[in-house]
């Protein structure tokens, strides 16, 4: 119940899918973001099948409602840039981030 009613409070106004996506999506990125590659659109479209636009798409909204924060760095080439994604800490995302380690926890 805990995680239901932190979803509905972190995630306010989204279809069930949409709101599944978005938690899939956030719990990606709190997971690898303490790996040594960063985590950007390309790399969890790689990783789920997606397709950039529609990883993009789910992004946005954890952006607008500031779960999610990017960062601007060089990309692999080192000639352009992109965007690195991290958990943005805020009390929002501090209760879904205990909520997801709570529900690991009781496994």
């Amino acid at each position: 119940m805990l995680v239901e009613r932190i979803l509905a409070e972190a995630l306010p106004g989204e279809t069930g899918a949409a709101r599944l996506q978005q938690v899939g999506l956030f719990t990606l990125i709190f997971m690898l973001q303490s790996d040594d590659e960063p985590v950007t659109v390309s790399r969890l479209a790689a990783m789920t099948g997606q397709s950039a636009s529609e990883v993009s798409l789910q992004l946005k909204k954890l952006i607008k409602v500031e779960l999610i924060q990017r960062s601007k760095i060089l990309n692999r080439q080192g000639r352009g840039y992109a965007y690195k994604l991290s958990i943005k800490h805020t009390p929002r995302s501090k209760r879904l981030i205990a909520a997801i380690r709570k529900g690991a926890a009781a496994k």
